[in-house]
């Protein structure tokens, strides 16, 4: 233990003389934090809707009122389609919504008012904002047309559906990334750095040095380990604590799973970071074996897109991805105050990883010893 700690001293006193290495340590998790709480943000608000009205009656424009509340749409006036479809070819709107002639007859004569809403298909994650958007509003002038109805024709009104959002009632983009943000720090910090370090003694000829005191290879390992491993924790420590005073993320479950989870995701990271140093030769190859890595997780993990929009294949690779389970702990425990009693399997499967690549980690060290 004498000589772990001696080596891991040793680690800290270099990160402490690399100041801009320590300023990213610090800072890097912080503008990550920022940039994906404020910038990203999946609820769209004023999508601009080019509107073609053959109509233009009181009906129509009350049917047009219920697309701008609650700041659903910003609805741009447009004398005919072929223009509206010029305005969507340019990026200037993302649709067209066309209400036919005659909505007020319609109304009268207890017929469905036509319309017609194109949208832009070019980017998916839009399109589904405008078709729930478009959705809810029509839901709205629905449910006042029927109460209309029954005032004056003495006519029962449907039952009125009520919705409710769990968990995330009102939809909050930060509420949704932050948990996933601690994981990609995690990854991040440790994989790369972990990783780098080691490379670094080797390119330095410190390594050779290393290799020829008493320390036996498994406690090089852990003593490299040991700040990274500590500087983790801290960043995730930080991220969570921003997140709920800053963004006002819940904490609504165990606080000593998500430490748990933060302790054996570590373990994980850093073993990748070993097994890549391992086999690269510069500081430049660890960083980009880091990213290779990295990249693929954040896509597979569920942390920006559901895995199960995924096809079959990427689906099966995406349970090899570590940064999966802690996603799927991490969101549970903050959001659902979910317990041990269903996340066990999660639990098991990143003991599994962090037994496995600390095991690999060692092994692949001692043969270039």
């Amino acid at each position: 233990m004498s000589r772990i700690l001696a080596l891991a001293n040793k680690e800290f006193l270099q990160i402490r003389r690399d100041h801009v290495l320590l300023r990213l340590i610090i800072l890097l998790p912080v503008v990550l934090l920022i940039l994906f709480g404020y910038a990203l943000n999946t609820s769209l608000k004023n999508i601009p809707l080019s509107v073609v009205d053959h109509s233009s009656d009181r009906v129509s424009a009350i049917f047009l009122k219920y697309f701008t509340e609650e700041n659903r749409f910003r609805l741009i006036p447009t004398s005919t389609v072929e223009a509206a479809l010029q305005e969507v070819k340019n990026g200037k709107t993302h649709g067209i919504l066309e209400v036919e002639e005659g909505a007020l007859k319609a109304l009268r004569d207890n017929k469905p008012i036509k319309f017609t809403l194109r949208i832009d298909g070019s980017d998916p994650q839009i399109t589904a904002q405008i078709r729930a958007q478009a959705s809810a509003s029509m839901q709205d002038f629905t449910k006042k047309a029927l109460a209309g109805r029954a005032l004056t024709e003495n006519i029962s009104a449907p039952v009125e559906p009520t919705f409710e959002t769990l968990y995330n009632p009102d939809n909050r983009t930060a509420v949704f990334m932050v948990p996933g943000i601690v994981g990609l720090i995690l990854a991040q910090i440790t994989t790369l750095l972990t990783s780098i370090g080691v490379v670094r003694e080797r390119e330095v000829g410190t390594l050779e040095s290393l290799i020829a005191t008493p320390i036996r290879p498994s406690e090089v390992i852990l003593g490299k380990m040991l700040p990274y491993f500590i500087l983790g924790l801290f960043d995730a420590a930080l991220i969570l604590a921003l997140g709920h005073w800053v963004f006002g993320v819940p904490l609504v479950g165990n606080l000593g799973l998500i430490v748990l989870a933060a302790f054996l995701f570590v373990l994980v990271s850093q073993g990748i970071g070993i097994l890549i140093s391992s086999s690269a030769k510069t500081q430049v190859q660890a960083m980009f074996g880091s990213f290779a890595i990295l990249f693929p997780s954040i896509f597979l993990s569920g942390m920006l897109f559901p895995i199960e929009g995924m096809n079959r294949f990427f689906q099966a690779l995406s349970y090899a991805v570590p940064l999966k389970y802690f996603l799927e702990i991490m969101r549970g425990v903050m959001l659902r105050g979910t317990g041990l009693d269903s996340l066990w399997l999660q639990f098991t499967c990143l003991s599994i990883f962090a037994v496995l690549m600390v095991l690999l980690a060692s092994l692949r060290f001692r043969k270039t010893l």
